[in-house]
């Protein structure tokens, strides 16, 4: 059994990372890809932690041991799936439960490495590559009023770093209908993941955001890149704005989430813009209610930061695959050229 750090982890050939955390920290953020097969349910770690502060740790180890015991067959069993696999072992600090497994499963055979920290040595790397986060090619920013069909582009594009999918929000003040939102460990795994995912990638696309995607927050790091990043403009027929965001939403609203959440914004709608779209929407007049929020809050929330930017292109969305080869011809043209200006210096 060799000990690895995170990014020595890496270069491990034919390996599964296998998290022996409980669900909920797993839930909470894990090694993008990995496997979770606790030692402890959530109950059952609690239950340990609450005999390590009041009784200590001697007998916090004994439960721990006696728990692990009765299940131990069926954790071996779960193991031996991986065995054609180099296992990377991971738990909390990389302390007991993953040393304890891992010496276990390295006299069955079994190749194993253990995470050197376990989740905080993984989560420490996290952080050192967003604080000098380098891309590994140029960045557009797509931008447009709400509802011109960035979301629909972003998906098709292969470079794209979709960052409302990695935050489980929609990044509007209707974004997180039907969506769970990820936790701000979560979102940044995911980040850096995508990120090096995409090395040898010609370019890289993103959707134009603000700082926060629903009560996520985008790395400083990244956020300075996108500021600094050619800027594209999606440009959309009302009418099509309106199709697109019922297509994208109407399927998940319903009578209690819609007007509670105009009702919050009434200090920026008024009243009679507030009473207006309830009515709308509770007579099913859908595409006027979207109709009356593009122009009473949307627009005017956005369109004067739109109206400041510099854009390399501005697109007509008329149609979503047309639009998007568009972009793309757009994108690596530029490139050629940048990459042609480069090789005469």
């Amino acid at each position: 059994m060799k000990e690895l750090s995170f990014k020595e982890s890496l270069e491990v050939p034919n390996s599964v990372y296998i998290d022996v955390r409980s669900p909920v920290e797993y839930g909470i953020d894990h090694v993008c890809g990995s496997v979770n097969i606790p030692l402890f349910e959530n109950e059952e770690r609690k239950e340990v932690g609450t005999i390590y502060r009041m009784a200590g740790r001697e007998d916090a180890i004994m439960r721990g041991t006696e728990i692990v015991g009765v299940k131990l067959k069926d954790l071996v069993r779960s193991f031996m799936e991986y065995q054609d696999k180099n296992i990377v072992l991971l738990c909390a600090r990389g302390g007991m439960r993953s040393g304890s497994l891992a010496s276990l499963l390295d006299a069955m055979g079994l190749s194993v490495y253990k995470l050197r920290q376990g989740y905080r040595g993984y989560r420490h790397y996290v952080i050192e590559q967003l604080t000098s986060l380098e891309l590994p090619a140029p960045l557009f920013v797509l931008q447009g009023l709400t509802g011109s069909g960035k979301t629909e582009i972003i998906r098709k594009f292969p470079y794209a770093v979709d960052l409302e999918e990695m935050a489980g929000h929609r990044s509007s003040v209707f974004g997180g209908i039907d969506m769970l939102q990820k936790t701000q460990k979560r979102f940044e795994s995911l980040l850096v993941d995508r990120i090096r995912a995409l090395r040898g990638a010609p370019y890289l696309v993103i959707e134009g955001e603000s700082r926060k995607i629903g009560n996520l927050h985008i790395p400083d790091s990244l956020y300075e890149l996108m500021k600094r990043s050619p800027v594209l403009c999606l440009s959309t027929t009302l009418e099509r704005r309106i199709d697109i965001i019922y297509r994208e939403y109407h399927a998940c609203c319903n009578d209690d989430n819609i007007p509670a959440i105009v009702k919050s914004l009434r200090s920026k709608l008024g009243s009679k813009n507030v009473e207006l779209l309830i009515g709308l929407y509770r007579e099913k007049k859908i595409r006027q209610f979207i109709h009356v929020m593009l122009e009473t809050y949307y627009d005017p929330l956005y369109r004067h930061t739109l109206d400041r930017k510099e854009y390399a292109a501005i697109i007509q969305n008329l149609d979503t695959d047309d639009s998007v080869k568009q972009i793309r011809d757009g994108i690596e043209e530029q490139v050629r050229k940048s990459a042609s200006l480069l090789s005469l210096l």
